[in-house]
């Protein structure tokens, strides 16, 4: 696994290595969580709302279904 952050609680690690797990992608914003920057909370926003994003982008693709 690539949580690596140090100020999750249990719970908050258990979640994000499960984001990991659905996704295939390592969470976001770790470093800001450790710094201070950024709270636990603000970054699983950001890190779903990324991924939304990403699922509406490919969602969208011009795909050549006559091609097929």
């Amino acid at each position: 696994m690539t949580i690596y952050a140090k100020k999750l609680s249990k719970k908050w690690r258990e979640a994000f290595e499960e984001y990991e797990t659905a996704c295939g992608f390592e969470p976001m914003h770790q470093d800001e969580i450790d710094e201070g920057e950024m709270t636990v909370q603000d970054a699983w926003e950001s890190n779903v709302a990324w991924l939304g994003d990403v699922f509406a982008t490919v969602q969208n693709i011009q795909t050549p279904w006559e091609d097929t």
